[in-house]
């Protein structure tokens, strides 16, 4: 009983998903890492400013 699918033949392998998965991720990364970097620079720079301005805190 059961759905046999022995003769059927796809026009792509499972090489080629993962080929294109790849693909696709590697043209998406790199506005994922800028909207990355876009939220957290604003707390890098705070704290930068923090830690070199006036002093620092071990300066009161």
């Amino acid at each position: 009983m059961g759905l046999d699918l022995s003769g059927i033949e796809l026009p792509f392998t499972v090489a080629d998903v993962v080929g294109g998965g790849m693909e696709l991720i590697g043209l998406v990364v790199g506005f994922i890492v800028l909207a990355m970097a876009l939220m957290f620079a604003p707390r890098l720079i705070n704290f930068v400013k923090g830690v070199f301005g006036k002093g620092g805190r071990s300066a009161h």
